[in-house]
């Protein structure tokens, strides 16, 4: 949950005798509708202001040189909070900090698209404050309310995207490096969850491993359970013993024909026929199989962002003219960028019609399908064969006991008739 943004300028304060006294100046601020009685600057202290400008000032070394690190993705020290924060510095050198806070459970990496815009289009603002009056009210107010419409736009943005529904959902498994790698850690077999949280904490560390398993828990695409050990007479250990993460389904994201959208082009006579022509063209060289997993990373982008997952969402019942767009997008979305990377992913078709006038189409509708996890019947069989100790019991292709193998083929047994719906 999105607590809300706050806008600093950094300033030394120096007097005549040369003392400084370095120090945060709010611009401004925004609280999300969940947090209307909080105050922003109370919430933070300036450790975790300083830690935080320290940590983007100091930069990196790289070939190039020095470089700043303008965003900052993590936790507080002092306050409970997560948090995004990017750092700006003007060419006559002022220095801007932003901080959009989140609640400690948030998946903050979900939300960094919509804070990278909103932090690009504010730039344009902290130029104008170079040369504007400050001593002039208006002036000032006028920023003021420039960056609060960016920040109340970014907060509404990230509150329709902390609601997500089960495609969504779907999707988050594809947004991430290190959710993609639970899937492919996750399709090899049963794996102990002593194991898995130390192969995520390799990926990246702090690793929260609940929150990247909670899209697979909330689908029923994995189950848990707790298995009994075997006692190693020879080596007086008890290996296999603890909680294991099953695989029962895999997902994946592909592209099929909008089925309402298809019976209303048959009474289209606008541009019907031509759209039918191209679905047929394009379904008929369609693999999804071919790159699954590229596939799914690419359809998985328009599923998370909010405007044209919307947007998506209408052109499944009909054609719309492009003059005639409905005011279903945001303000602040710019609708030829929407409409050429949707063209680019060939997700829609523009039409011309016999006046000219060129209509929307969708040729593909997004829709995750869930797999019986096959492969895994042969992993479980190899793997339950081999000598105990033989292979080290950390890798992914360790041997596991025969009460995990058992558990996890009644698993996918039981689990096989399961239907999920979308």
């Amino acid at each position: 949950m999105v607590v809300g943004i706050i806008v600093y300028q950094f300033k030394i304060n120096q007097d005549d005798e040369g003392e400084i006294e370095p120090k945060f100046e709010e611009i401004v601020s925004e609280l999300s509708n969940f947090h209307q009685d909080d105050n922003l600057e109370d919430l933070l202290s300036n450790n975790d202001k300083f830690r935080l400008f320290y940590n983007h000032t100091t930069g990196i070394m790289t070939k190039k040189g020095r470089q700043i690190k303008n965003y900052i993705v993590g936790r507080l020290k002092e306050a409970p909070y997560k948090c995004l924060s990017y750092y700006h510095q003007e060419t006559d050198e002022s220095q801007y900090l932003i901080i959009n806070l989140f609640e400690r459970e948030s998946e903050v990496e979900l939300f960094e698209p919509i804070f990278y815009h909103m932090t690009e289009r504010m730039m344009p603002v902290f130029e104008t404050l170079i040369t504007a009056n400050l001593n002039d009210f208006r002036v000032v107010e006028g920023i003021e309310n420039k960056l609060l419409n960016e920040m109340k736009f970014a907060i509404f943005q990230i509150e329709r995207l902390s609601n997500l529904s089960k495609e969504q959902k779907a999707a988050l498994i594809y947004s991430s490096f290190e959710r993609m790698e639970c899937l492919r850690i996750l399709r090899e077999g049963p794996i102990s969850r002593v194991i898995f949280n130390q192969k995520m904490l390799e990926i990246k560390r702090n690793t929260n491993t609940d929150l990247l398993l909670k899209p697979f828990t909330e689908l029923n695409l994995i189950r848990r359970d707790w298995a009994r050990g075997e006692f190693n007479k020879k080596t007086g250990k008890l290996r296999g013993e603890g909680e294991f993460l099953f695989l029962v389904k895999d997902i994946a994201l592909v592209r099929s024909p909008p089925i309402q959208l298809v019976e209303d082009m048959k009474h289209n006579s606008y541009v019907g026929a031509q759209y039918l022509q191209e679905l047929y063209k394009f379904y008929q060289n369609y693999n999804p199989t071919e790159k699954i997993n590229e596939e799914s990373e690419l359809l998985a982008d328009f599923l998370l962002d909010p405007d044209i997952y919307d947007f998506l969402a209408l052109l499944q019942t009909r054609a719309i003219p492009v003059k005639k767009i409905p005011h279903i997008l945001s303000e602040f979305s710019e609708m030829d960028k929407v409409l050429a990377k949707l063209k680019e992913a060939k997700i829609i078709k523009i039409l011309t019609d016999k006046a000219n006038r060129e209509w929307i189409c969708l040729l593909a509708q997004i829709t995750p399908i869930t797999i019986f996890p096959e492969e895994i019947l042969n992993k479980i069989s190899d793997r339950t064969i081999m000598k105990m100790g033989s292979i080290d019991e950390f890798s992914l292709y360790s041997p596991i006991t025969k009460e995990v193998a058992s558990i996890a083929l009644d698993l996918l047994v039981s689990t096989y008739n399961e239907v999920i719906e979308f």
